[in-house]
């Protein structure tokens, strides 16, 4: 379904394009680190679960981050606007717990993906850009019993960034904000006009 979004997306924005003079046309991709911005008070939520389910204590860890990719079209607009839509990958959070009376080590990955669409300006070398993010998240857990895949949630909210770039290659600073929470990614990218 998501890919249907970014179809319909992508079909828009060329739509457009065919009543502007655009002087450029491009592809884009590239890398981001992400920061999850989980806190230890989520980790003790998770904790607190599952004693409440019945173990003796529980410890929960994550290094809060993971790596991502982006890929997706832009079309300039105007000299410095540009109309981008694009498929997002979120990476993995990996939280690690440990459990005693019984003991017992759980693994829990959490992936999202996403469909963005938004615009950039762009002046000299720096630029600020945003939009709104179709999202989608799914939870794996691994445990000695076997594992199992859930969906967690699913909602569209807006995206900024921010950054520099010459000759195609662009670093920045994303913020993608979700239902209950945000996460962030550093990110290098690469566009290559045709």
């Amino acid at each position: 379904m998501k890919i249907n979004k970014l179809l319909i997306i992508i079909f828009t924005i060329f739509s457009i394009n065919t009543n502007v003079q655009s002087t450029e046309t491009y592809m884009y991709g590239g890398g981001k680190f992400f920061s999850y911005g989980v806190e230890k008070s989520d980790l003790q939520v998770i904790n607190t679960s599952l004693v409440n389910l019945g173990f003796s204590s529980s410890t929960s860890s994550t290094d809060n981050s993971g790596w991502g990719f982006d890929l997706g079209f832009g079309i300039e607009m105007s000299p410095n606007f540009f109309l981008e839509a694009g498929y997002v990958n979120y990476g993995t959070l990996t939280i690690n717990t440990t459990t005693t009376g019984p003991a017992e080590t759980l693994k829990l990955d959490i992936k999202g993906n996403g469909v963005t669409a938004g615009g950039k300006f762009q002046l000299d070398s720096y630029y600020v850009k945003g939009g709104m993010h179709s999202w989608d998240f799914t939870g794996k857990i691994t445990s000695s019993l076997g594992n199992s895949s859930e969906p967690l949630g699913s909602g569209t909210d807006p995206f900024f960034g921010i950054g520099f770039g010459a000759d195609g290659f662009e670093l920045g600073y994303e913020y993608y904000a979700l239902d209950d929470g945000d996460i962030s990614a550093i990110t290098a990218r690469f566009a290559h006009k045709f």
